[in-house]
């Protein structure tokens, strides 16, 4: 039984870590579109401005 907790264990341990990357892979396609958002709370101007910067660079 002990060599069947400690395979569990990893196997546990590796779907909890791939977990972990989907998160954050989703997170940073996410990113953009969480500064627009904010970008477009704060103001029309702002989003305006921070657009014409984007396409400046």
């Amino acid at each position: 039984m002990n060599k069947l907790s400690a395979y569990v264990n990893e196997i546990i341990s590796l779907i909890v870590m791939l977990l972990m990357l989907v998160a954050l892979i989703s997170g940073q396609l996410n990113a953009a579109t969480y500064q627009l958002a904010a970008a477009e709370a704060a103001g029309d101007d702002t989003a305006h401005i921070s657009q014409f910067r984007l396409e400046d660079e």
